[in-house]
């Protein structure tokens, strides 16, 4: 019986192959061996490629995770300072009905106005319309202009020999703008000319 040697080769696989070709007897022609070699980088570089367009794809995902999350926190300020505006508005709306009622009650009070409570209801006022003045509250001057459905509620037609047709010619609640929002509209009657055209 034949001894089989082991023979160990330390060399790249296109020479094992080459010498299990040689052991076999084959005839191995150089132009095979450059091509085998040749698809090997061809797949290392296609490995390389591969890796280069992964990360390529995990850059951009992660560009556009920090623009969604920039875009989230912006609209987060967003509706948390919409939210602000919202609440003061409302504690605005309701400090407006009180001015009113105070308004009214300087117009019919009864007595002189050194009496102590018509000063003080009139000191307390002033200071509620220099609140409203800091929150750049500011009644709307409705009176003899012309009819705005954006910053008037028309209550009523009246009958006006002063103001022509479509004036507002009476005032029954002053409205009020914040900035350059309405806060509340004025309810007004609008002219509609003089009685006898009517």
């Amino acid at each position: 019986m034949a001894e089989k040697k082991e023979i160990k080769i330390e060399s790249s696989d296109t020479d094992d192959r080459e010498v299990g070709a040689k052991a076999a007897g084959e005839v191995i022609e150089p132009e095979v061996v450059e091509a085998q070699s040749d698809k090997t980088e061809a797949n290392g570089a296609t490995v390389e490629d591969q890796l280069r367009k992964q990360v390529a794809e995990l850059d951009d995902r992660l560009l556009r995770a920090l623009a969604d999350f920039d875009n989230y926190k912006k609209r987060s300020a967003r509706q948390v300072e919409e939210t602000i505006r919202t609440a003061i508005d409302s504690l605005l709306l309701e400090l407006v009905e009180i001015v009113d009622n105070f308004e009214r009650a300087l117009e019919h009070a009864v007595g002189d106005e050194s009496d102590a409570i018509h000063r003080g209801t009139k000191l307390i006022y002033g200071q509620m319309r220099d609140l409203l003045g800091r929150y750049d509250v500011k009644p709307i001057e409705a009176l003899g202009k012309p009819f705005d459905p954006n910053l008037h509620d028309a209550m009523m037609q009246v009958d006006s020999e002063e103001y022509d047709e479509g004036i507002v010619a009476m005032v029954l609640s002053r409205g009020y703008m914040r900035g350059n929002r309405v806060l509340r509209h004025s309810k007004v009657g609008v002219s509609r000319g003089p009685a006898e055209s009517n």
